[in-house]
C-alpha cells in the first residue's frame, strides 16, 4: 500500500506528537493508568478517561520502612514521647461568679509520682488566664483539684478551660 508524501508527513507528525506527549508525561511523573502508585483506588483518574495522577515510580518515595514491624508505613511525624503519665478532665470551668476550675486528675503511671497539670482559661478571643498545679498521686489514683484564676475579674469572659500537657515533676 503506497502512501503519498503529504499523507506520510501527517502520519509522522502525529506519531512524533504522540511520542512527545508520552515523554513529557513520563518526565513529569504522570502515568496513563491514572493510578497514584499506591494500592487502593485510582482516584487520580480524570473523568475524560485519559491522564491522571502522579506515579510514585517517577517521584520521590513516599513510604519508609518501619523498624521492627516487618512492613512499611506511610511517612508521618512520629511522637517523641510515649503516652501521658496522667490525664485530667475538666469537672467545672470558670465562668460568671466562679473564678476557678475543678479538674479530676488520674495517674496513668505505674508508681507514685508528682505531676504538673497546666490549665488555660480561654475566652472568645483566645487565652484569658492560665494556672497550673502540682499534685502527687499513687498508681491509678484519681483526685479532684481546684485551679484559681489570677485575674478573677475576668472570670465572666471565660468560655472554656483547656488542660495542657501534663508532666512529671
Amino acid at each position: 500500500m503506497a502512501v503519498t508524501g503529504r499523507r506520510a508527513r501527517q502520519v509522522r507528525r502525529v506519531r512524533f506528537t504522540a511520542v512527545l506527549v508520552g515523554v513529557v508525561l513520563a518526565l513529569t511523573g504522570f502515568s496513563s493508568t491514572g493510578g497514584s502508585g499506591s494500592s487502593g483506588s485510582s482516584s487520580g483518574k480524570s473523568k475524560s478517561g485519559g491522564g491522571g495522577g502522579c506515579s510514585s515510580s517517577k517521584s520521590k518515595p513516599k513510604k519508609k520502612k518501619s523498624i521492627g514491624s516487618g512492613g512499611s508505613s506511610t511517612a508521618s511525624p512520629t511522637p517523641t514521647s510515649t503516652a501521658a503519665p496522667a490525664h485530667a478532665d475538666v469537672v467545672t470551668c470558670a465562668g460568671p461568679g466562679r473564678a476557678k476550675a475543678t479538674l479530676k486528675v488520674t495517674s496513668d503511671s505505674a508508681g507514685g509520682r508528682t505531676f504538673r497539670v497546666p490549665l488555660t482559661f480561654e475566652g472568645a478571643s483566645g487565652r484569658i488566664d492560665s494556672a497550673s498545679v502540682d499534685i502527687t498521686l499513687k498508681a491509678g489514683e484519681s483526685r479532684t483539684v481546684d485551679l484559681a484564676m489570677a485575674g478573677a475579674d475576668r472570670a465572666g469572659d471565660v468560655r472554656r478551660c483547656v488542660v495542657g500537657r501534663i508532666q512529671i515533676v
